[in-house]
């Protein structure tokens, strides 16, 4: 069965429609975290368990690639880390480690199922059109949230995440079927640079206008998220992949667009204009910057325009149950605050702990999961739970793309194939910018949809054109 059929085309497939559209419903909290383990977990270890099938049916071909030596060694340290961490250091509850362990096997995994999905130009096709339904999907659902009060299930604190299903207030930024704005802002950063790369290399009609039609409400969504980071580095990957496909015409019209959507939208606008006298304050003065409370229960209403409002009881609150809230005249707020709020909470809070974190065992970290669910820098964090070993070896799989994909930008001749890994390249580039200040690759749906484009991006430089 498995040498007629390519089950896996069809099963990636479906994880990239269900990954991006169903929200974060906890079904088993997990004692001491509000992490819990989702319907997604389930869905990812039956596509887990199939490819196992496979690979024992096959005598493991998958150690037929290079680079899974690349994922062994990273395994090997965060394995590592775990054991130093639970029986040595016992920096956190050893169930707590195991599962911020097990949860990056799983994240990784669909790796090498993407792998097996992907066997000719048609397949990429395929999974493409998956990609631009599930997108177009999520973006109907923003815009429902926006203009219609669609729910939204959050992860951004210990309330929200048991389940609850908030109705936004007018100022909310945009989350869509993703737990938190960020979290939908790094999806789409990525997400956009394959959809406008593909419409502009792809000889369908069809795809090609459906394509371009959906680009921009999707940009729009985009927008409405309001993150200063995924902008910045959605602007410089889609820049990038617009260059080295030769689409130079492309470039100024979607760079003036990000520029007029940036000054279009009050809210990003404000944030961005606080942000340089904030870096400033941080770096340059002695001068403290403002400091709010800060609760770990609902937003306080200091924080600038979005905020997602729900009631505070001590009573149990079924899962899941609509907390409805009317829209009320919301008072004028400072960006300066809001700004000088998240760097304060970066820079001396988040960042701090996890440079503590690698001096305290430079070498191996303080384990995975182990300086919180939240560190806003991507290579901080994996510095700090898993030290340099762990650093180097999950970062060398990023740079053997950039390294393979590299020489395709100067061929004079390219495949379709080539034209692919471009841009895929613009899309991990775009990844790997959002990690300054995101944790894309402990956020579930992002790191899940990471590693299927990498998948993807290690076939399209391995194949050959039909």
């Amino acid at each position: 069965m498995f040498k007629n059929i390519n089950i896996f085309r069809p099963l990636i497939a479906i994880l990239i429609l269900f990954i991006p559209l169903y929200p974060k419903f906890p079904l088993l909290s997990v004692k001491g975290t509000y992490v819990a383990i989702r319907l997604d977990d389930i869905v990812i270890a039956l596509a887990i368990l199939i490819w196992l099938i496979f690979q024992i049916k096959n005598r493991f071909p998958f150690f037929k690639q290079k680079i899974t030596w690349l994922f062994i060694v990273y395994f090997v340290a965060i394995t590592i880390s775990f054991t130093n961490a639970a029986l040595i250091y016992q920096t956190e509850p050893t169930k707590l480690l195991l599962l911020h362990l097990a949860r990056r096997f799983e994240y990784m995994s669909l790796f090498f199922i993407a792998l097996e999905s992907v066997k000719t130009l048609f397949d990429f096709k395929f999974l493409y059109i998956f990609t631009l339904v599930s997108s177009i999907l999520v973006s109907v659902y923003g815009y429902g949230q926006k203009y219609f009060n669609f729910p939204i299930i959050s992860t951004m604190n210990s309330e929200f995440s048991k389940g609850q299903l908030l109705q936004m207030n007018i100022w909310t930024r945009i989350s869509a079927t993703f737990a938190g704005h960020y979290d939908l802002a790094a999806f789409l950063s990525v997400v956009l640079i394959i959809i406008l790369g593909v419409a502009l290399i792809t000889k369908n009609k069809i795809i090609k206008i459906v394509s371009l039609l959906s680009w921009l409400p999707i940009y729009q969504i985009f927008t409405y998220t309001a993150s200063r980071i995924s902008t910045f580095a959605f602007l410089g990957g889609v820049v990038f992949t617009l260059f080295f496909l030769k689409k130079y015409w492309w470039i100024v019209p979607v760079a003036a667009l990000v520029v007029f959507s940036i000054f279009q939208s009050d809210d990003l606008s404000q944030r961005l204009m606080a942000t340089i006298p904030a870096l400033k304050n941080q770096f340059f003065t002695n001068k403290p910057s403002p400091k709010p409370v800060i609760s770990s229960i609902t937003p306080i209403p200091t924080v600038a325009k979005p905020v997602v409002t729900i009631p505070v009881t001590t009573q149990t609150t079924p899962i899941p149950t609509i907390v409805r809230h009317q829209p009320e005249p919301y008072p004028e707020v400072d960006a300066d605050v809001g700004v000088a709020r998240s760097g304060e909470i970066r820079f001396n809070a988040e960042w701090p702990r996890a440079i503590t974190a690698l001096k305290r065992n430079p070498l191996l970290g303080s384990g995975p999961g182990s300086i919180t669910l939240a560190t806003d820098n991507d290579y901080l964090r994996n510095l700090g739970e898993t030290g340099l070993f762990g650093f180097i070896s999950f970062f060398a799989i990023s740079l053997f793309f950039v390294l393979k994909t590299i020489p395709l930008l100067f061929k004079k001749t390219v495949t379709s194939y080539n034209l692919l890994s471009i841009i895929f390249l613009g899309g991990l580039l775009t990844t790997l910018a959002n990690a300054i200040f995101i944790d894309v690759f402990e956020a579930s749906k992002t790191a899940y949809l990471f590693w299927i484009m990498t998948g993807l991006h290690y076939q399209s430089l391995t194949l050959k054109n039909d």
